[in-house]
This record gives structure tokens, C-alpha cells and sequence, in this order.
């Protein structure tokens, strides 16, 4: 399971780390069917060196080990406790 740390938060924004390497997630309470990525509530996400979204790919996961960071991102923040 991967280790998430939310260190900074900006408005919608998360800053932090997964397994110790940096993210960005633009994040909201309510998932965007067109907005989101894999129409969940994570709008925009940078994983430092893995992949860029921003409302389309502009750089996808290519690993196994970096598709699984992607989908902890959004199983973490689906829940709502972790959007505030």
C-alpha cells in the first residue's frame, strides 16, 4: 500500500508525497465525469517524473509501480475526509 503524505494544502490544491516522491492534486468534495481523471474528484494531478493530468494526459504512467501511485491518489482522496 502506498504511503501518502499531505504536507501543504492551497485552496483545492494538495501538495505532498507518495512513497517519498512529490505530487500536486487539484482536488474537489464532488467527482467531474467530464473533468475528472477516471471521472473521479481529482481534476488535475503532477506525480514528480510519473505523469502529468491536467483535465486530459498530457503525460501518462508508464509503470505498473506509477499506475499504482495513480490509483492510490484517487482511492485517498475519494474519501471525503482527506479533500478538506
Amino acid at each position: 500500500m502506498a504511503s501518502i503524505k499531505v504536507t501543504q494544502t492551497q485552496g483545492n490544491w494538495k501538495i505532498g508525497t507518495i512513497d517519498g516522491i512529490k505530487f500536486n492534486a487539484k482536488v474537489y468534495e464532488e467527482p467531474s465525469e467530464e473533468f475528472g481523471l477516471n471521472k473521479s474528484n481529482v481534476s488535475k494531478l503532477w506525480i514528480d517524473g510519473v505523469c502529468n493530468y491536467d483535465r486530459g494526459w498530457d503525460l501518462r504512467a508508464k509503470t505498473a509501480e506509477g499506475k499504482a501511485m495513480v490509483k492510490a491518489i484517487l482511492a485517498y482522496f475519494k474519501n471525503p475526509e482527506n479533500c478538506k
